[in-house]
């Protein structure tokens, strides 16, 4: 029995209480191999220098812009939308007379918003909503839904490692939606 400043306490008492603190740390030891590698904290530079990334996106695809590579330029060597894999394929992506819309300067297409970034063990992910938006004579909207994106940083900063258009479903209610009034 020891005894400091009126408090007792017994031999068996501490040794359970060691071992509970040993239990205890090694169960988060364990716990934190099975997770995986923790994702790392990004900086407000990280943060920044991937929504501009992001706007470049737009630009660089509605413009078409250096025939297109300023937009393949916006991806990791090895990085993909959707079958395009390649430096060439993605830069035809977005070329001029390449797809069923006129690129150029004065195009202006696509429009993002919401965009949210979530720190990943190999970088970064992030989704934003896209919609398109043909303002000839007649305003249209042609399609719309989000971007569901994988970002690594490269020597010449941040790049899409991925990116992935999931087209919005129209007309479907929320679940809790209100009722008519």
């Amino acid at each position: 029995m020891i005894t400091k400043q009126g408090l007792t306490l017994e031999w068996k008492t501490l040794a359970a209480m060691a071992l509970g603190g040993v239990l205890t740390f090694v169960a988060l030891h364990a716990q934190q191999r099975t997770t995986g590698t923790p994702a790392p904290t990004l900086t407000a530079a990280d943060y920044l220098q991937i929504q501009q990334l992001v706007a470049r996106y737009s630009y660089a695809l509605d413009t078409g812009a250096n025939d297109g590579f300023d937009y393949a330029d916006l991806f990791a060597p090895g990085g993909s939308f959707g079958t395009a894999t390649t430096r060439e394929q993605l830069a035809a992506t977005a070329r001029p007379g390449g797809g069923h819309y006129p690129r150029g300067p004065q195009f202006v297409f696509h429009y993002t918003s919401n965009h949210v970034i979530e720190p990943s063990p190999d970088g970064a992910t992030g989704k934003v909503y896209v919609v398109e938006i043909d303002a000839g004579e007649k305003v249209l909207i042609e399609d719309g839904g989000h971007y569901e994106d994988v970002y690594v940083k490269t020597p010449q900063g941040w790049r899409f490692k991925s990116r992935s258009f999931v087209k919005t479903k129209p007309g479907t209610p929320p679940a809790n939606a209100r009722p008519p009034r």
